[in-house]
């Protein structure tokens, strides 16, 4: 069956709008109504396939936080963090070198936990020792500051029994991906605020997001290049094409205002369920490389919506009773986020969704030793499936672990793996394993001696679900570990506490290293801790680390934390 179509109008001229199709000469069929309309759509790859997971990442950040809300104490308080550093740059032989953007200080740790009041400086970039003239200094952005931080403001029960929560937090992640001959990548950040009631088992909630998103595009020129990366004949070279960039490199920004509502309900002391949905509104712009120096044509610019919803829950399928036997629980969740764009003169409209089914079980068995302590082996099994129009992939992983504690003698071990079973790749492969040893003679205290090492090999080791529930795709993950090539990374820490202000606190001075690979940590530092019920609930730390790799002159860092609760 056949039948010719004539486009009355040029579609070409006028990209995402309507157009009126006429119908004739139809073989093996009958035409009832030889006219129609119909509409030019953006078939990737870009700005849909960039959209697409964007999108994605910012519906991930904003479940994390939500998540995080829902499984959080409603004990009446205040507390926060607040994202910094001090990085004292590069030496060489000469003299001191240009700055060295040290990604991540050994505390790795957040200073507040529980009721209270905090600041803690970790991971970021300050002060430095620009050249050997003297010292300078380079200004945090707004958007550094913001990602890493948190606050929450929780109230003390109502007449109803309710509490009332305000919070924010910000965050910070990347992604990438391919699109036929396209390579793709991008960072999201994301602030949120909001306020959630809770009372009698639910909370309600509402969180505000204001996300920012840059990246950009490469094309390999490899072919045969896909259809969707094909311009019509008589378009080649252009850029735009067709409503849609299909060749070339460059830029891509984008903004994101959105309202994320949420709730979540205790149906039994077993079960619990959750929701949430969002809406938003923002801006995507575009700068092609027009020529090979690198030289930028016009800025292409579009109006986007995006559009989220998901929901889970978590089962206990066994509780022990009193602390000892077995435990079984059953973790399910789904995500969908579309992210559309409006049609503009130059680039067709275009839409991307971006799915998520996630299914686990965590079982463990606890048990209680004759002279104290307890072993404890843990099993996990977690299914997963990404589909839309970014990365796609189903696996099932499986995690495995024991952890063994004996408090007469101070001594803590922890084992643990996972591996990728089964993946609609074949090719893909990703394995972790991880060893914690600990010594602490006096687990009350923090003072006295105490040792810690740990050996980390391939990917993440924490578990099935812990790993495979995590924000990337599958296909993210690939060959760690197997056939014995996953890195190895050892780190170390010995410290030994000491009373200080009356016995009040305790002042802890200790050591550490880490190796990972050609790079090489030495750190030193000292933290000071409450000790006693009369004492302030303040903690401080200075930390200065010495960063060594093989081809790079040593970095040198100086970090510190403090946090008040009341």
């Amino acid at each position: 069956k056949t039948v010719s179509v004539d486009i009355m109008d040029d579609a070409h001229d006028d990209p995402g709008e309507t157009f009126l199709l006429v119908l004739y000469g139809a073989e093996g069929a009958t035409i009832a109504d030889n006219t129609g309309i119909g509409t030019i759509v953006n078939s990737d790859p870009m700005p849909a396939a960039w959209l697409g997971r964007f999108g994605r990442t910012v519906a991930q950040q904003a479940l994390d936080g939500i998540s995080d809300r829902m499984a959080a104490e409603r004990t009446p308080g205040v507390q926060g963090t607040l994202a910094g550093h001090i990085d004292l740059g590069s030496f060489s032989s000469s003299g001191a070198d240009s700055f060295g953007n040290v990604n991540n200080l050994p505390t790795g740790n957040n200073p507040v936990i529980g009721n209270g009041h905090g600041w803690g400086f970790e991971n970021s970039r300050g002060w430095g020792l620009k050249d050997a003239s003297g010292w300078s200094t380079k200004e945090m952005t707004l958007r550094e500051a913001v990602t890493g931080s948190s606050f929450t403001a929780t109230g003390r029960e109502d007449a109803m029994g309710g509490s009332l929560s305000f919070w924010g937090r910000g965050s910070e992640s990347s992604f990438d991906g391919r699109e036929g001959a396209f390579s793709l990548d991008g960072d999201a950040s994301t602030a949120m605020l909001g306020a959630d009631y809770a009372r009698d088992g639910w909370l309600l909630g509402l969180a505000l997001l204001q996300s920012d998103g840059e990246g950009g595009y490469a094309d390999s020129g490899t072919g045969p290049r896909p259809a969707s990366q094909a311009c019509s004949e008589g378009m080649e070279g252009r850029i735009p094409c067709d409503g849609a960039i299909r060749t070339g490199d460059g830029a891509v920004e984008s903004t994101l205002t959105a309202a994320v509502p949420y709730g979540s309900l205790r149906v039994s002391d077993r079960i619990g369920v959750w929701g949430a949905f969002g809406h938003g509104t923002g801006e995507v712009s575009l700068r092609p490389d027009t020529m090979a120096s690198g030289d930028t044509g016009d800025t292409l610019e579009s109006n986007i919506t995006w559009t989220m919803a998901s929901a889970g829950m978590r089962g206990d399928l066994l509780t022990p009773g009193d602390g000892n036997g077995p435990a079984l629980a059953l973790t399910a969740d789904a995500l969908w986020a579309r992210t559309e764009s409006d049609g503009t003169r130059e680039l067709a409209g275009s839409d991307s969704d971006a799915t998520r089914l996630r299914l686990g079980l965590e079982g463990s068995w606890r048990v209680a030793l004759s002279g104290g302590g307890h072993v404890t082996p843990k099993l996990e099994l977690g299914i997963r499936h990404d589909g839309g129009d970014a990365e796609t992939g189903s696996g099932i992983e499986l995690g495995a672990g024991v952890s063994w504690s004996s408090p007469a003698t101070g001594i803590r071990l922890d084992l643990s793996g996972r591996t990728l079973v089964s993946h609609d790749d074949a090719d893909l492969e990703d394995r972790g394993f991880s060893a914690d040893l600990s010594f602490d003679p006096d687990g009350d205290t923090k003072r006295g001696p105490s040792f810690s090492l740990r050996q980390d090999l391939g990917g993440r080791s924490a578990g099935g679900l812990d790993a495979l529930f995590g924000d990337g795709p599958l296909s993210d993950r690939a060959g760690n570990a197997s056939d014995g090539d996953g890195e190895s990374r050892w780190t170390m820490e010995a410290a030994y506490g000491f009373p200080a202000f009356s016995g009040r606190y305790t002042g802890s001075p200790h050591a550490g290293m880490g190796i990972a690979g050609d790079t090489r940590d030495w750190s030193v530092g000292w933290r000071l801790t409450p000790e006693s019920e009369s004492a302030a609930d303040l903690s401080f730390g200075v930390r200065a680390t010495r960063r060594e790799t093989d081809d790079t002159v040593p970095e040198h860092v100086f970090g510190f934390e403090a946090g008040l609760r009341w």
